[in-house]
């Protein structure tokens, strides 16, 4: 990062802040934005291709020796966190106070127990039954599903979180029912959305080779049409 604070993008839909942010870890930046104007730490639910869910500073300390204080701001957390590794450190400084991750797959060991994963693999890794797979993340069906598995906490507001490398191919981001995603976007305290678009680039190359930009065109477009009818 070079001491440089990345870039975070903020529009109001409506009444729902929306924030954009380039690397998944920088929307603890959003996420303090968000857990300030609310006066309590909020939930987090999340999109994503993978969990995120490694400790705080794991890589920092295994390359340096060392122990990284993890009570520290989050500008000075970015110049060492990594990608996957910035719930962990949003729970145990109160950004956050859990978070559920839907993800399509999980490797995670060493899990902080204020997160939950989410993870039906699809039966077998068939090209064509990846596609189906994937092609559901936004589905009501699919989302149903999972929030049966982890509801979300009662009375405790939350922020949609988006990592655009959840989808894979145009269906994954043009759902035939929508319903239940309107809803929850509707009902979130505040959305934010990872363009992560070398991840994107990478898991797309079976899938039409589809960049950010085309999920992120299209994932405002149902955001919109959520808040706005």
């Amino acid at each position: 990062m070079d001491g440089q604070i990345p870039a975070v993008q903020k529009e109001m839909i409506g009444t729902i802040p929306v924030y954009l942010v380039e690397d998944h870890h920088h929307a603890l930046l959003p996420w303090r934005e968000i857990r300030r104007s609310l006066g309590v730490a909020p939930h987090v639910l999340t999109l994503d291709h993978h969990t995120d869910t490694l400790p705080a500073f794991t890589h920092y300390n295994e390359v340096n020796g060392g122990c990284h204080p993890i009570h520290v701001p989050v500008e000075d957390a970015l110049k060492d966190l990594r990608h996957d590794e910035h719930f962990d450190f949003a729970v145990r400084n109160d950004l956050i106070r859990s978070a559920t991750i839907f993800s399509h797959v999980n490797f995670a060991i060493d899990v902080n127990p204020a997160l939950t994963i989410v993870h039906d693999p699809p039966v077998d890794e068939l090209p064509e039954t990846l596609a189906e797979y994937y092609a559901t993340v936004l589905e009501s069906d699919f989302l149903t599903q999972n929030l049966k598995q982890a509801p979300l906490p009662p009375d405790v507001p939350y922020i949609l979180d988006i990592d655009l490398d959840c989808f894979k191919g145009e269906r994954s981001v043009m759902p035939e029912d929508p319903t239940v995603f309107r809803k929850l976007v509707r009902n979130a305290a505040a959305v934010t959305i990872c363009r992560e678009r070398d991840w994107v680039r990478l898991l797309n190359l079976d899938y039409g080779k589809l960049q950010y930009e085309f999920f992120l065109e299209k994932l405002f477009i149902l955001i919109r049409d959520a808040i706005r009818n």
